[in-house]
């Protein structure tokens, strides 16, 4: 993925043009996401800190904890997936994630998915195409965003079943950086299927950022 980040000087009134399109100088930044004649103006407000070996990375930011996986792929390029969370370790969790090779914000949002816990040989309460709602709290007012879960068996033979952000990813994340918790509620019998904090999640999701190298503007700004 080629992406590049070129700085203006403030105080200058000169255009500068790229591929026909007009871009003042006074502009913070233009970030590339795969596509040549595609440019985003952002604000970069991201320490850089992508890592430069293959590891794994862990911080804990209160109720959430952010990772880092960092490998070599096949054609040799060093590839990081970027993943925060909330619950997990035998528990139902939520977890957004992106990696950098792929489109990054704001041309692309992480993934966000509610996984149930599971196990062998028991039946998931999610079913598939179950109507679900997540439900975002602040300061006594909510907001709820609909989506389907998908179920089944995988090649193990180890159930699961899931929640994601069905495209409005965006949203729910901007809900996320701003309210108190978060409900996943069953549409059909409005009873909760997880509640879970957002306290630390901001924190979580600018080191997420860091690490694969774009800018959380679009979410926390």
């Amino acid at each position: 993925m080629t992406r590049f980040l070129r700085k203006f000087v403030a105080g200058f009134s000169v255009t500068i043009l790229f591929s026909g399109l007009a871009i003042p100088a006074f502009a913070v930044g233009v970030v590339n996401h795969k596509q040549p004649d595609t440019f985003a103006v952002i604000n970069v407000a991201y320490k850089d800190e992508r890592p430069k070996k293959e590891g794994f990375l862990y911080e804990q930011y209160k109720d959430w904890q952010a990772n880092a996986e960092t490998f070599v792929t096949e054609d040799g390029e060093l590839r990081t997936i970027c993943s925060i969370r909330t619950g997990g370790d035998g528990d139902d969790s939520i977890t957004v994630s992106i990696s950098n090779g792929d489109a990054l914000p704001p041309a692309a949002m992480p993934y966000v998915e509610y996984q149930e816990a599971t196990a062998r040989g028991y039946p998931t309460y999610l079913q598939e195409n179950q109507i679900v709602l997540w439900v975002i709290s602040q300061a006594g007012t909510s907001t709820s965003y609909e989506s389907l879960a998908y179920a089944g068996i995988d090649d193990d033979g180890i159930p699961y079943a899931n929640v994601s952000g069905n495209g409005q990813e965006l949203n729910i994340l901007r809900g996320f950086a701003k309210g108190d918790k978060v409900v996943l509620i069953d549409d059909y019998s409005g009873g909760d299927l997880y509640v879970g904090s957002l306290s630390g999640f901001s924190a979580a999701y600018r080191k997420m950022a860091a690490w694969c190298g774009f800018s959380p503007d679009s979410v926390l700004k």
